[in-house]
């Protein structure tokens, strides 16, 4: 069975590099918004048979189960160890290959996951990464089987899972997508993605709230002061 994983943090406390652009509140709907596009993305995927949230904050918990999507409760103290024990209790219940996905890449569509998947080719072993835009991330995961290598995310995480893919002989496919590269990180990202993404959820929601034109605006301040 093929699984999907989104490991959620706390969403009260991230993307405090937007706080230029967006109170904390706004930080809290964007991330709410953006996990709701990512999910919605995954759930129309025709190559996924379940998909799980891992997470501790209540209110991704209870968006999640909304939404019909199994959730694991995150008593991991950092990314990777969360991550670790998501790998192991998917393969405790069967899956024979899983996909990380992240929450901050919202312009995802089914497709561009099925496209991910299908490099797979039926390989015994294999890993495929969907890097981020300036090629030094990680934004999509795949592994078969879920734990031939370690999760290592962080500072230049492609590279880390690449060298760890490669020292091991497993078969290594990089997918290269517009869509999946652009994670909203940064100020100049949240530019990019109001330019491009008017299809989404997260789009409508900074419109209903009056906030694409306040973003426009406070970048615009922001990139003169830098």
């Amino acid at each position: 069975m093929s699984f999907a994983l989104i490991p959620v943090k706390n969403l009260r406390r991230a993307k405090h590099r937007l706080s230029s652009l967006l109170e904390e509140q706004e930080r809290y709907l964007l991330c709410l918004t953006m996990f709701e596009d990512v999910v919605n993305a995954l759930i129309h995927s025709k190559s996924l048979d379940h998909i799980i949230v891992i997470t501790s904050d209540n209110e991704v918990l209870t968006k999640a189960k909304d939404l019909g999507i199994k959730t694991l409760h995150d008593s991991g103290k950092e990314l990777n160890e969360s991550l670790t024990i998501a790998t192991n209790y998917c393969m405790k219940i069967g899956a024979k290959n899983v996909t990380i996905v992240p929450i901050d890449i919202p312009l995802i569509k089914p497709e561009d996951i099925d496209e991910a998947i299908s490099m797979d080719e039926n390989s015994e072993k294999m890993v495929v990464i969907s890097p981020s835009k300036d090629g030094y991330g990680t934004n999509l995961l795949f592994r078969r089987p879920p734990n031939i290598i370690p999760t290592k995310y962080g500072v230049r995480s492609f590279e880390k899972h690449r060298k760890t893919a490669l020292a091991n002989n497993i078969n290594f496919r990089v997918y290269k997508n517009p869509r999946i590269a652009l994670d909203i990180d940064k100020p100049e990202d949240l530019i990019e993605f109001i330019k491009i993404g008017k299809h989404t959820k997260t789009f409508n929601m900074l419109q209903k709230l009056h906030l694409v034109e306040k973003i426009k605006q406070k970048f615009l301040l922001f990139d003169k002061s830098k």
